[in-house]
């Protein structure tokens, strides 16, 4: 990708930042994915290699926050800017001990999506 498409999203990503941190913080899983995905629909839909570049662009951001990276905001990102993600279902994986590290969130079409076997459970939205 061109370093023109890619400032084009760090800019519709420091935008949705706000909104999918606030669903990400205040609002259940189910309605924040609903939410985000309303606002992914209207985006493009971007070819695989595009797509990839994306989720770079909201990698490198989301580990810039205080406390580090989170896979769930990685998620909601991807599906608030993306017309193909925001139809991907989403999977939420929960270790039984709970605490720090005991979950992890996924789209179906990542490249090395966790296999739900990992996790006690797995809800699907």
């Amino acid at each position: 990708m061109q370093a023109a498409g890619r400032l084009v999203d760090l800019g519709h990503l420091l935008i949705a930042l706000p909104l999918v941190e606030w669903g990400r913080r205040f609002q259940g899983p189910a309605r924040a994915v609903s939410d985000l995905r309303r606002l992914g629909r209207r985006s493009k839909e971007r070819s695989p290699s595009e797509r990839e570049a994306l989720r770079r662009t909201i990698a490198r951001v989301d580990a810039r926050f205080p406390g580090g990276g989170n896979c769930y905001r990685r998620v909601l990102c991807e599906i608030a800017l993306d017309a193909g993600a925001a139809r991907d279902p989403v999977h939420l994986g929960l270790r039984a001990h709970g605490g720090p590290g005991s979950g992890h969130a996924w789209l179906s079409s990542w490249p090395d999506a966790v296999k739900a076997g990992d996790y006690e459970a797995v809800l699907d939205i």
